[in-house]
């Protein structure tokens, strides 16, 4: 009950383009702590084309829990330098408190949700490169 009254106080997610393999992502940018800690929780879809960009000051091995998930997700973890240092596919909604945290093998800073299916579809791998294009005009 707490975290639905926080995940509604929380405000709006400033957006990005996220470019990945060839495709553009519309991105909701959760960018601090509260947006981090909720992610995708309680939300029914994200569309095709969107997904969420965790950000984080420096590198490390950042899990994601899959308490409150509606639907499956596919996590990439990004390094420092926006290749890809972890994938996970088809990562399971999961509504209990004993849900699964998804590690990554090496660190990273910035982490990625899409719907299921995105890896694949899109042929993203390991050592993939992103590019963000944030509004302000600030690339990376």
């Amino acid at each position: 009950m707490l975290l639905k009254l926080l995940y509604r106080m929380q405000g709006k997610y400033r957006r990005a383009t996220l470019s990945i393999s060839g495709r553009k992502y519309s991105a909701m940018l959760a960018d601090t702590p509260l947006k981090r800690a909720i992610g995708l929780m309680f939300r029914k879809s994200i569309g095709s084309n969107e997904c969420m960009l965790f950000i984080f000051s420096k590198e490390s091995r950042y899990g994601i829990w899959m308490h409150n998930m509606l639907f499956p997700i596919d996590i990439i973890w990004l390094g420092s330098d926006m290749r890809v240092v972890d994938m996970k596919k088809d990562a399971k909604q999961c509504r209990l408190l004993d849900c699964n945290t998804y590690v990554p093998e090496r660190p990273a800073r910035y982490v990625l949700e899409f719907n299921a299916g995105t890896i694949v579809k899109a042929g993203i791998r390991k050592g993939s490169i992103a590019a963000i294009k944030y509004l302000s005009g600030k690339e990376k």
